[in-house]
């Protein structure tokens, strides 16, 4: 193996000239970590390193004993120098260490490879750097004895803060054996690798405590087996690259961490396994709490917390995953779960992706694999694109259950969507159950998905458009738009604003309730809690344990109602019990026939019955951009010729309201947008239309709109082109009405402290004139940006007053 890499060395310099350095450095390093690999496997190291400590002798190894005081060493190979309490290993061979020594080191030379260092019963601790080091290039296996305890510190006066084991640049360490090694980092870290260096981890007991990062390697990181426990003050598990170093940065290290097998508990301040790079998993079983748990409340500053985090990809096909985190539990640029079995409670997002998130495997008929368990979460599954194709996964979540969106891109996107083709798909949510910021597809699968019936939240919604065309769906909120499966849907439309409610149900009718305000939610609510979620979130939330009180069910049902599902002759086609409150139930399966009659039962007595059809509406997912459809016309489709907006939608009386009296027009003559937002300057326009003012002309669309808001001080017309605000919206209709006195008492929402105080009597006044409504029995949300149907609610309501 010497020779090998003497081999390669001189090719290292012979292609030098040819600019070959990258490539020959990765070859080297790849080459001699498989050379010690095979060397291991097939017995060319000395068998006695993995022996029984009783087979370490003088005629097959060297024996070297520290004491506080010197070094004792005997035996077959004669590659190493001691100076004082210091050993340095020189040339290849197998050496066994044992003894105590307060202030000592063991360090393998830079380029010594063919290294077999055996601890069998050693206790040692450096008082100015590591207690081992491997330095540049050298390659060691470090071998814990069969039945050996072995200690390797550094202390909190170490000149060098790096490790207490450090594998400097390009070096390569197998951690192995059948005994225990803990290594303490009481500076800094538990066991480190620098830029190109090479660690796996093999067998073992490894424990680590580590006042920052407990196992780290810039480079690549590989766990095979063994017992890892780590206690870090940072990262339990960590594969990251100093790229941001001025003088020498890190362009080469991969920063990726593989785990094909073994048992580890980590227990982290910080990321339980970060890789700045890629994080595979295929097999082990893993224990990661990260910074005390999901029910830890975070601040802004806060450091990252998460569960499993990759800075490329995020793959799971093996393996058992069980995940405690303040933050994500798994989060990752892309994130593959394809297999294995997770349980997940998260403090924010159970499984977050910046881009695609991927559960099951394509084309797979699978119902148990993977095994997706999320205990605890704000949001469940969240990805610009959320695609499940096997699998079996519970979803319990505060928030929405899964999510298509992302921050960065915005409110909408056309790369939004949910694609369910297979799979069991069981979702407890807090706000939505599933939620698109444009488009759901399902063609395969089973979805069976509870969300809050109250306010701008259902089981299903979408800003694009939902279809469905196979599998089995039960839930609430938004009717299909297009799709080739027939469906059936029961209920009222919902009263209040928002996404939520849907209708379209025969024999069912509107509760009395004509004034447009909310109706005041029952006392019970779905089961489970909502976690502390951090102050100064991506998604706004504030915090605060519960989840949205859900109104009142035209349709009786209840936490714990049984809702069942019959065709014409009584054969039950479904069964499910309810987790809170359902305005309405939307059902569909290969058994639903277009055209044919069925009935939904709550408790065994029948509450409706609906004749199945086939979603046929378009929507466009645009939202209102200025400029745009000033001159907006009605075609053939939804209410007022939109086809986003359904004659069950909640929001479809306001939307006609405001067409048919030409206060607003749509973003296209076939759509008018609902979940889009609403700019301040179209809402002055609104208002100028309303008083009966023209809005025709003016060098940009708004300015006369503006103009008049500006001179009956309804508004100061700036940020025209800003999304506006709940409380903005009810402070120009506050200031339009003539600042009136009356106010309300909103100490049952919990974020009225955010009501900014020019807008503080204009939220009370609207609010007690039934104008705004909260998002909850809870929430006002009075800094959430209102979209176009709310405004369209609102005015219809202002109006009517």
């Amino acid at each position: 193996m010497r020779l090998m890499s003497d081999f390669i060395d001189k090719l290292f310099h012979i292609y030098a000239i040819l600019n070959l350095r990258k490539i020959l450095t990765d070859m080297k390093k790849k080459l001699l970590a498989a050379l010690l690999a095979s060397a291991l496997a097939a017995g060319m190291l000395p068998t006695s390193a993995c022996a029984v400590s009783s087979a370490y002798t003088s005629s097959n190894a060297t024996l070297i004993s520290f004491t506080d005081s010197a070094v004792t060493a005997d035996g077959a190979y004669s590659g190493y120098e001691i100076e004082g309490t210091d050993v340095s290993i020189t040339a290849a061979g197998t050496y066994v260490f044992s003894g105590d020594c307060d202030d000592g080191s063991i360090t393998v030379k830079k380029g010594v490879t063919g290294v077999t260092l055996v601890l069998n019963g050693l206790t040692l601790t450096n008082a100015d750097s590591a207690a081992i080091t491997l330095n540049k290039t050298a390659e060691a296996a470090l071998i814990a004895a069969a039945g050996s305890e072995n200690t390797v510190a550094d202390t909190a006066g170490a000149n060098d803060e790096n490790a207490a084991v450090k594998v400097k640049s390009g070096a390569s360490l197998l951690l192995s054996g059948t005994g225990t090694l803990t290594a303490c980092g009481n500076t800094k870290n538990g066991i480190k690798g620098a830029s190109d260096a090479v660690i796996t981890v093999d067998e073992l007991t490894l424990n680590i405590e580590a006042a920052d990062d407990g196992l780290s390697c810039d480079d690549e990181l590989t766990i095979k087996g063994g017992r890892v426990n780590i206690t870090a003050g940072g990262d339990a598990v960590k594969a990251s690259p100093d790229t941001d170093d001025a003088e020498n940065p890190d362009t080469t290290s991969l920063g990726n961490v593989t785990v094909s097998g073994g048992t580890m508990t980590l227990t982290a301040a910080n990321d339980g396994v970060q890789a700045d790079g890629d994080l595979t998993i295929s097999g082990g079983t893993f224990a990661v709490t990260a910074n005390g748990g999901h029910t830890t409340a975070l601040i802004d500053d806060s450091a990252s917390c998460k569960g499993l985090k990759a800075g490329k990809t995020l793959t799971v096909s093996g393996g058992t995953v069980n995940v405690d985190s303040a933050d994500d539990a798994l989060h990752a640029n892309d994130v593959t779960v394809s297999g294995g079995t997770l349980t997940l409670a998260s403090g924010d997002d159970a499984v977050h992706a910046d881009n695609d998130l991927v559960v099951g495997v394509q084309g797979s008929s699978s119902t148990s694999n993977p095994k997706i368990d999320i205990t605890a979460s704000y949001e469940g599954l969240e990805g610009t694109t959320v695609s499940v194709y096997s699998g079996d996964i519970d979803v319990a979540a505060s928030d929405d259950g899964v999510n298509a969106a992302n921050s960065d891109l915005g409110e909408r996107s056309d790369k939004y969507a949910i694609n369910i083709a297979g799979g069991d798909l069981y979702i407890d949510a807090g706000s939505d159950g599933l939620d698109s910021n444009n488009d759901i597809t399902m063609t395969g699968g089973k979805v069976e998905v509870y969300g809050a019936d109250a306010m701008m939240d259902a089981a299903i919604d979408y800003d694009g458009t939902f279809t469905l065309s196979g599998g089995t769906l039960f839930g609430a909120g938004m009717e299909p738009g297009a799709g080739t499966q027939a469906y059936v849907a029961v209920g009222e439309t919902s009263p209040s604003g928002g996404h939520g409610g849907m209708g379209g149900g025969q024999g069912m009718t509107r509760p009395d309730k004509t004034d447009g305000s909310t109706m005041t939610p029952p006392d019970g609510q779905q089961s489970g809690t909502r976690p502390e979620k951090p102050s100064g979130d991506k998604n706004g939330w504030t915090g605060g344990k519960g989840q949205s009180a859900n109104r009142e069910s035209a349709l009786g049902i209840k936490e714990g109602s049984v809702i069942t599902v019959q065709d014409a002759s009584g054969k039950t086609l479904y069964t499910a019990t309810a987790l809170g409150s359902m305005s309405s139930v939307i059902f569909s399966s290969a058994d639903i026939k277009e055209g044919e009659t069925y009935t939904v039962l709550v408790d065994g007595a029948s509450v409706g019955t609906a004749t199945a059809k086939l979603g046929t509406s378009s929507s466009d997912g645009g939202s209102f951009a200025p400029g745009q459809n000033q001159n907006g016309g009605a075609q053939p489709g939804g209410v007022s010729g939109f086809g986003d907006v359904p004659q069950t939608s909640w929001f479809a009386d306001a939307v006609k309201y405001v067409s048919e009296n030409k206060l607003m027009n749509g973003t296209s003559t076939t759509a008018f947008s609902p979940n889009g937002n609403m700019s301040c300057g179209m809402l002055m326009t609104v208002l100028a239309r309303y008083a009966g003012e023209s809005t025709d002309g003016g060098t940009v669309w708004y300015e006369k709109g503006m103009n008049w808001a500006k001179n009956k001080g309804v508004s100061d017309g700036s940020a025209p082109n800003a999304s506006i605000t709940r409380e903005q919206l009810a402070a120009m209709l506050y200031r339009y009405a003539g600042e009136p006195s009356v106010s309300a008492d909103l100490s049952a929402y919990t974020d009225a402290v955010s009501i900014s105080p020019y807008a503080e009597k204009a939220v009370e006044w609207c609010v007690a004139k039934g104008i705004l409504s909260g998002k909850s029995a809870t929430r006002l949300a009075p800094q959430d940006t209102a979209t176009r149907a709310e405004c369209a609610a609102m005015l219809q309501r202002f109006a009517a007053l």
